[in-house]
């Protein structure tokens, strides 16, 4: 798997040409890459025209494509079509998920939403890390006593301060936050479909007005992941009288991709954590078998 984020920001045409992935700007000089380092391409702006040749190598590749809306937020990304060779059975699988099973598996994503919290937290040397810790250790089948809320409300406080409100949409640190999340619900999508899942039925979100309930799931553990980023990068912006959350601002948040992860016991890049983790619930569904499922947990990067 590649480890570069590509991001187009200028009207011009992408195309793929003897395994190099071309940039030509339409007021610039044309830009060659090799197509296997490439791990995720961000098209910031609407004027790109990209070949159905590139697209195809992308899918062949698995690099991730995302489309932005007019405030270059990810909006979009491409979704492969039936990659997997259990696509049918897995989905079969999934609708047939029985109540214990989304239960417990939910259990899990909480609990270690709530451990990786904790990390964030001792990572950026703040308070509150043993409640957190101790939270994600308490939280029931379903759970049923509403850790996750619990949590949530002391673990944003002690790390971004009193004054912080998530619904906040004036705060920059709310934007950043929602731009690295947006990244994240998109790759999480993408290897959803890859492996057979319908992202529409989801294990605890369940809106019928949501297309990607399953997605929504799974990000809950990868939150504290852009968490991290955006208190340990910006934090220098905290006081300055303009708090805008900037494109150059952005350039530490495509990094997440290539963030250091530990699952399954072993360091990986973020990017390819959420494939073990999709691979894992794929085995957990077909086998019936929560305890097959590997979850991703922040790296000590102090090493």
């Amino acid at each position: 798997m590649g480890w570069r984020t590509v991001v187009i920001t200028k009207p011009s045409k992408i195309s793929i040409e003897r395994d190099q992935f071309k940039y030509a700007p339409k007021d610039g000089k044309v830009i060659t890459v090799p197509i296997d380092d490439i791990s995720v391409i961000i098209l910031e702006v609407h004027q790109v025209s990209i070949t159905s040749a590139l697209m195809s190598r992308l899918t062949e590749s698995n690099i991730v494509l995302f489309t932005c809306d007019k405030t270059h937020t990810p909006n979009g990304v491409f979704i492969p079509f039936h990659q997997h060779s259990r696509y049918a059975k897995v989905a079969h699988q999934q609708i047939a998920w029985s109540e214990p099973f989304k239960k417990r598996a939910w259990q899990k994503i909480v609990s270690s939403k709530v451990y990786n919290q904790a990390q964030t937290l001792a990572y950026m040397g703040k308070e509150k890390v043993k409640q957190l810790e101790k939270y994600s250790q308490n939280v029931k089948s379903g759970d049923s006593t509403n850790i996750e809320s619990t949590a949530a409300r002391v673990y944003f406080v002690a790390l971004f301060g009193k004054g912080f409100n998530r619904r906040n949409e004036n705060d920059w640190r709310n934007s950043a936050l929602n731009y690295g999340y947006a990244l994240m619900r998109g790759a999480i999508s993408r290897s959803l479909a890859a492996h057979g899942f319908l992202p529409a039925f989801g294990l605890f979100h369940h809106s019928t007005l949501n297309s990607f309930n399953l997605s929504d799931d799974l990000i809950e553990l990868y939150r504290a992941f852009v968490d991290v980023v955006v208190a340990e990068h910006f934090e220098e912006f905290i006081e300055l009288a303009d708090t805008r959350f900037l494109p150059t601002h952005k350039v530490e948040l495509y990094q997440l991709f290539t963030m250091r992860t530990i699952i399954d016991a072993q360091a990986t890049t973020l990017l390819n954590s959420i494939e073990v983790c999709v691979t894992s619930l794929m085995n957990a569904t077909l086998e019936k078998d929560v305890g097959l499922l590997k979850l991703p947990t922040l790296d000590n990067r102090d090493e």
